[in-house]
């Protein structure tokens, strides 16, 4: 990595981690929307410097509407049902994923295989994805699934309430 691309790394962490404080910490739901949108302009800027731009396309996108969700009028706080001991096991059982997963990015080896689908199709897709954005592919596709999670509680929630 060459000076611009370590600049750029770590200019993209410091805002990613910093916005990441300020939405824990800040008083009212603008100003943390506005500091989940810099944290995902941090977490992008991360990621095109390590080469996974399309990774980094989806993160900001995703980012950007989430802290417009934060940020805008229709924001609704709801208390959980669910116990504190549960939340500590369900914050165990997340941290044990966690290090699974690294264990095996770390220590795996990608299957090569001689398939070739063509230049346009879901193999050539899935080729440029392992190829290029690996592990940018897999935080992107659980934060795509934890948001839909999510969207699915709230609406049960909302549900509930009508």
């Amino acid at each position: 990595m060459d000076s611009l691309h370590a600049i750029g790394f770590y200019v993209s962490a410091t805002l990613s981690v910093g916005g990441a404080l300020l939405v824990a910490f800040l008083p009212d739901r603008e100003r943390r929307g506005l500091a989940l949108a810099v944290t995902g302009l941090g977490l992008s800027g991360v990621m095109v410097t390590l080469s996974a731009g399309l990774a980094a396309l989806v993160v900001l996108v995703c980012y950007l509407a989430m802290a417009l969700l934060l940020a805008g009028p229709r924001y609704r706080v709801f208390e959980l049902s669910v116990g504190t001991g549960w939340r500590q096991l369900g914050a165990l059982g997340a941290a044990a994923l966690f290090a699974l997963l690294a264990f095996a990015a770390f220590r795996g080896d990608f299957v090569h295989t001689g398939y070739f689908g063509g230049s346009f199709g879901s193999a050539a897709i899935g080729r440029f994805l392992l190829d290029h954005d690996a592990l940018a592919t897999e935080a992107v596709g659980a934060l795509v699934l934890v948001a839909l999670v999510g969207a699915a509680a709230g609406w049960r929630v909302r549900e509930r309430g009508r």
